[in-house]
């Protein structure tokens, strides 16, 4: 084989009430598009998701994967920097074994830190930063021929102990993004069992599907590839704007066709996905109505039942309301990300696109037009003061209480490499605690990490990181929801845990299942 992908979830995490479990469940979207590029290119690739091999066998079996699959190059993902300390460790584990077998990292991560990573771990031999198509394929060539890497655009290798970055020169357009398919998963091996118990934000390891299922409910759902690129620079994502400039030399965004979204969407049906997300909000706001409805009109005349949810920057337009309620899928449902409502942050964060008033009247057209919302609410913004924690809480309840469609969630920011916030900490009165790759590495190596509860930075004249996490557990718990008794209940549930309860409830949900 040319090249095996395999997607390596975060292993080892702790949560208080659960236990052990994993996450990074979802593959970088675009994996599948790689392979897909691949085959059509007359090489020979396949991906193997390491969640559903340990699932599967009970433990996983590196030695066996590459000894029956056998490739020139392991490729492995690293996007999300909570997969640092796991993917190195499966680079260390095949590379001892295969040492002739060529390791590839790609991703956001591995691109911010592609230097770093070849100059100090030597189990890793080549990072291929940004857009990774035909980097890829010309990488495949070299390595099984000249070995002239100094060709391959985007890669940064080790020649005669020296770390080599070539220019970041490939950059993909719309016509190749269009030409690519991101949803044929008989390219990833088990896929079946992928779609009926990964396509979820975590695994417990510890309980069969059946109980998870009771627990974390049964949707499948998955992202439909939208484009890449940002217009946006919101101080804490390491997707922004600068971000793809600085990783992807990408200075604006790129979008698939309506027709080919459309096609990833019946395909998901056809894998038997309940949900999509179409989560890149990029779309030029001139034509973002023309765009999204001419989707929803596709959605409606295909008859495609899924739910869909529509990550959206910008507020919609009653255009887009009237279209988007007349999607088939009952569940359906809008979310925007006010992140705060204290303008003030907003602006200070580059979160500000609308007003508080603007929101609210969005909010009244959505009850009109009977369209479900999720606002997505943040704490641990640069600037934040404890009364802008309590404004914020106190503001959800007043929305939910007067908007019966819209729900709220509020999430704790974590710093991410590539960020504003990491880049240029001064800038926003922070003290980030993980800066290189090695930082990152090492924390998530620790599986005592709660990554729900952690930021990863200190803040000038802003509440500390324990008063910030105190007052989430109280007031903007998502898993209890019980306002000052969520800790309490916490802890109860956490005990039921530990004396065996919930295996019990395991067995004997086992048991009906067979039944």
């Amino acid at each position: 084989m040319d090249v095996l992908f395999l997607h390596v979830p975060k292993f080892n995490n702790y949560y208080k009430p659960i236990g052990r479990f994993s996450f990074v469940l979802f593959p970088p979207i675009g994996l599948i598009g790689l392979a897909d590029f691949l085959r059509k290119n007359g090489r020979d690739s396949t991906i193997v998701h390491l969640g559903v091999e340990r699932q599967k066998y009970g433990e996983l079996h590196l030695e066996k994967i590459i000894e029956k699959y056998q490739p020139d190059i392991v490729g492995l993902d690293l996007h999300w920097h909570f997969q640092s300390f796991d993917v190195i460790e499966v680079a260390r584990t095949i590379k001892l074994k295969n040492a002739d077998t060529a390791i590839l990292l790609g991703g956001f991560t591995a691109s911010i830190f592609a230097e770093e990573i070849i100059r100090d771990y030597d189990c890793v031999d080549f990072v291929i930063r940004g857009d990774g198509e035909l980097p890829l394929l010309k990488l495949i060539d070299q390595y099984q021929s000249e070995k002239q890497y100094h060709l391959v655009p985007n890669l940064t290798y080790r020649s005669k102990g020296k770390v080599v970055t070539n220019p970041t020169s490939f950059v993909a357009d719309s016509s190749l993004i269009d030409s690519i398919c991101y949803t044929d998963f008989t390219l990833m091996k088990d896929y079946d069992l992928f779609v009926d118990s990964f396509s979820r934000y975590l695994n417990i390891s510890d309980l069969s599907e059946q109980t998870q299922r009771f627990f974390l409910g049964r949707d499948r759902g998955y992202q439909v590839y939208i484009g890449r690129g940002c217009i946006h620079g919101c101080s804490f994502c390491g997707g922004s704007k600068e971000s793809h400039e600085t990783i992807c030399s990408r200075r604006a965004p790129v979008l698939r066709s309506v027709e080919q979204i459309l096609a990833s969407i019946q395909d998901l049906e056809n894998f038997g996905f309940n949900g999509v997300c179409l989560a890149l909000d990029s779309v030029p706001r001139a034509n973002a109505d023309d765009y999204y409805v001419a989707i929803f009109n596709g959605i409606r005349d295909r008859a495609l039942s899924l739910n869909i949810e529509v990550e959206l920057y910008y507020l919609p337009s009653l255009r887009f309301l009237q279209a988007f309620r007349e999607l088939p899928g009952k569940d359906s449902f809008l979310t925007i990300s006010p992140h705060s409502p204290n303008e003030r942050l907003r602006k200070k964060n580059s979160l500000y696109r609308y007003s508080n008033v603007e929101l609210e009247h969005s909010l009244d057209m959505m009850d009109h037009a009977r369209v479900n919302c999720l606002l997505c609410f943040t704490c641990g913004l640069p600037f934040e003061t404890l009364m802008d924690l309590k404004e914020m809480s106190d503001y959800q309840r007043s929305v939910r209480r007067r908007y019966k469609r819209v729900r709220s969630k509020t999430s704790m920011i974590e710093i991410e490499p590539g960020s504003a916030m990491s880049k240029y900490p001064d800038r926003y009165g922070i003290h980030p605690l993980r800066i290189t790759f090695e930082d990152y590495y090492k924390y998530h190596s620790r599986p005592s990490q709660n990554h729900w509860l952690e930021m990863g930075y200190d803040r000038d004249d802003c509440p500390s990181h324990a008063q910030v996490s105190h007052y989430f557990c109280r007031h903007f718990c998502e898993r209890f929801k019980l306002s000052w008794l969520s800790p309490v209940f916490c802890n109860i549930v956490s005990v039921i845990r530990k004396i065996g309860f919930f295996k019990l409830f395991d067995k004997i949900i086992s048991l009906q299942s067979r039944h």
